[in-house]
């Protein structure tokens, strides 16, 4: 009798779960859209990162965590509640 190597079936290839994340140019139902992310942590939810909303009726720019972006109405022409301090910049290696 031979010993074979065990050779495991093949598996279907299936692609890697991605993350929910908010990105850039992603625009909630009330017409906030995603500017940028601020690189901080929000100071009342933790694991949750500061991003900058602008209104699309208005300009407004406001800060806001992630976990309530989709929900967000402008500050100013909307109703909505006041924005987060947009912090300034992290100093990079690269300006």
């Amino acid at each position: 009798m031979q010993l074979r190597r065990y050779v495991p079936p093949a598996r279907a290839s299936k692609p890697a779960a991605r993350a929910v994340t908010i990105e850039p140019g992603t625009v909630n139902h009330h017409g906030q859209t995603v500017v940028r992310k601020a690189g901080r942590a929000a100071d009342d939810l933790p694991g949750q990162s500061i991003y900058v909303l602008r209104c699309k009726g208005c300009g407004h720019e406001y800060g806001e965590a992630g976990i309530r972006v989709h929900a967000r109405k402008c500050p100013v022409c909307d109703g909505g509640k006041k924005g987060l301090p947009i912090p300034e910049p992290e100093p990079s290696l690269f300006g």
